[in-house]
């Protein structure tokens, strides 16, 4: 609310991953004055005041409604600023948030868009973008920010030394190691299904890309979301799947091969069976195999019948 009084640059970029961290190091970057505000996707589409705000620039995120300059890469996203930087075919929205802010010449933010591409493409090689993949997950609201100031004014290897990001990569450790544990249990199924009857301390979205690497070509992973929600991550590992199809008929969004949804249900039974029922009818299946989890093991069951 200061900057936005003071006039200075506002920048509304993705909360949930290192690509949008990286969008908002190199706002950041071009604009030292500027504010970030760290968003998911849900809060764009239902938060007014996100939509009441003129944006200097938005990355990888719906358009919230008044902006200058947004850079994404989402197709489910429909284009809106005033200045377009949009392209679905790019790996991520870091590389044309490079683009969009005039950063192509500066070769720390080269580097940066190259270890958020490793991220969001689940192609990781390098000990530098495992590192701030498990940061980022790692930290909360208030951490994130901080990483992106530190990014943005130190160099890339003394902010991976900092005993901040040390600390929120530990923490990530031992999710990241129970979350393969788990993986390297359950079958490969091509369609692989897993709903949780609780929220454990465990990384949904890489358990996805697991499974892939394992050999299954479409993911989805039903998780609940605070008291009442549900929380879907979807995800392909072939062209035959475009999962961003189903997570569209859910209200959310993403990408071909990974892609998410939040669902707010009374009940989160009833929200688990529509989710189940469109997941079969893109397939064009009547029955799923579906794989119950929960803290003591797993358990496979066919739906429709008894989760």
């Amino acid at each position: 609310m200061k900057a936005y009084v003071a006039k200075r640059p506002l920048a509304l970029c993705d909360v949930s991953d290192l690509d949008g961290i990286v969008c908002a190091t190199l706002f950041r970057v071009r604009h030292p004055e500027g504010a970030v505000v760290l968003a998911a996707p849900s809060d764009v589409k239902k938060n007014i005041l996100l939509r009441r705000v003129r944006w200097s620039f938005v990355a990888d995120l719906p358009c919230p409604g008044k902006v200058l300059v947004r850079a994404d890469h989402h197709a489910s996203n429909s284009p809106c600023a005033e200045r377009e930087f949009y392209d679905p075919s790019a790996p991520a929205a870091a590389v044309l948030a490079l683009k969009a802010l005039g950063l192509e010449g500066d070769k720390k933010s080269r580097r940066l868009v190259e270890l958020a591409v490793e991220t969001d493409t689940a192609r990781i090689v390098s000990k530098e973008a495992q590192q701030l993949n498990d940061a980022v997950k790692g930290l909360g609201y208030g951490g994130k920010l901080r990483l992106i100031d530190l990014l943005a004014s130190k160099p890339l290897e003394e902010v991976l030394n900092d005993p901040f990001v040390l600390e929120a990569v530990k923490r990530f450790e031992g999710i990241r190691l129970a979350t393969e544990e788990l993986a390297a249990k359950l079958p490969a199924e091509e369609v692989f299904v897993a709903v949780f009857k609780r929220k454990l301390k465990l990384s949904y979205r890489y358990l996805c890309i697991l499974m892939e690497r394992k050999g299954s070509k479409m993911t989805a992973v039903l998780t609940p979301q605070g008291f009442f929600g549900l929380r879907v991550y979807l995800g392909s590992s072939s062209p035959k799947y475009d999962v961003s199809k189903v997570a569209q008929k859910l209200g959310g969004g993403g990408h071909a091969y990974a892609a998410g949804a939040s669902l707010a249900c009374l009940s989160r039974r009833k929200c688990t069976k529509r989710v189940l029922a469109e997941i079969a009818k893109y397939l064009g299946k009547e029955r799923l195999e579906v794989f119950i989890i929960d803290e003591k093991g797993f358990e496979e069951r066919w739906w429709p019948g008894k989760l």
